[in-house]
């Protein structure tokens, strides 16, 4: 026994030596804060877009400040920020393309008609949810059926042998006006994807000034299907059950339906997710290239929108090219 503690003593021995020598363990290196980013001048051009001359007038002499404290807050530092309008929506897209101002807002479907189009670093849409269950920008148009006969009729065929283009020609759809994407857009895409290139041109088409005149319109039973976002859907749902003489929160009356919106309008089907505005940026700066400058750049019009109505009724969120592909089908249609 004795003879096996020597050996077995001897080993601690150097162990506890070998421990002593290597000291405490290092603490691992922290790695290097990025380099802020930082701008001498960000030139941000609109396009018209329909937008009132007053709004656009507001953008030009108060946005430049704002945007400025706003990506600051974000941590980007700008020294000078300036604002301009382009005669025309093809005129900022092709501005903005050749490098002619350093970023621009277009509407999605000018960005994705353009042939060379400049770097899209953020994308505008109604909000839906992801695949992760979170809520972003960019939703697929839903296309549902009324609460008629023909609309019960297509939802249980939809459910179990599918719709065909006869069943969808058969019936009365209703829209929002041509400039809308829930207008003829959404509608033709869904169709020229599934229906060897049919659209709406072959439809019983009634077109409706607002998403209420819509809904009320579904509710009167007037139409068997109307494309809504599904954030138009959740709007919608307290006021679809109430009594007309009733107002839900918003203050709009309600449109006395005996069931839930969610059932009484089911999805019959849905297109891929589509945008409405692009900001874009020049290829040629490392700085509004990079993703924190997006990241940056989309939590500053966040913050703004609500003062800056030429921002958009949507959030942005970084987006790259190929998210817009659907509106590239769109444009070509």
């Amino acid at each position: 026994m004795k003879k096996l503690m020597k050996p077995l003593s001897l080993a601690c021995a150097l162990l506890l030596l070998v421990l002593s020598a290597c000291g405490p363990a290092a603490p691992p290196e922290e790695p290097e804060a990025p380099e802020p980013l930082r701008l001498e001048r960000l030139n941000l051009e609109l396009s018209r877009n329909g937008l009132p001359p007053e709004a656009l007038a507001q953008a030009v002499r108060d946005l430049p400040s704002a945007l400025k404290s706003a990506l600051a807050d974000q941590g980007v530092a700008v020294e000078t920020v300036t604002v301009s309008v382009g005669a025309s929506v093809s005129a900022t897209a092709q501005a903005a393309a050749e490098g002619g101002v350093d970023a621009a807002i277009l509407p999605a479907e000018a960005f994705a008609a353009l042939e060379t189009p400049p770097r899209l670093i953020l994308a505008a849409g109604p909000v839906s949810p992801a695949e992760n269950g979170e809520d972003r920008p960019g939703a697929p148009a839903l296309i549902c059926a009324a609460p008629t006969e023909n609309g019960r009729a297509l939802a249980e065929k939809a459910r179990t042998d599918g719709l065909t283009w006869e069943d969808l020609a058969a019936v009365r759809w209703g829209v929002l006006e041509d400039s809308s994407l829930l207008g003829r857009q959404a509608v033709d895409l869904w169709l020229w994807d599934r229906y060897d290139g049919e659209t709406s041109a072959h439809l019983a088409l009634s077109v409706y000034d607002s998403y209420e005149d819509l809904l009320r319109a579904a509710a009167a039973e007037e139409i068997d299907v109307l494309p809504l976002w599904d954030g138009v859907r959740k709007d919608w749902a307290e006021a679809w059950t109430l009594a007309p003489s009733r107002t839900d929160g918003r203050g709009v009356r309600g449109l006395g339906r005996p069931a839930a919106l969610e059932k009484e309008l089911p999805v019959l089907g849905e297109t891929e997710r589509l945008y409405t505005s692009a900001a874009v940026v020049r290829e040629d700066d490392g700085v509004l290239t990079d993703s924190r400058f997006a990241a940056a750049l989309a939590a500053a019009l966040e913050s703004l929108r609500e003062a800056f109505p030429v921002l958009g009724p949507y959030p942005y969120a970084p987006a790259e090219n190929r998210d817009l592909d659907p509106q590239r089908r769109l444009a070509g249609l």
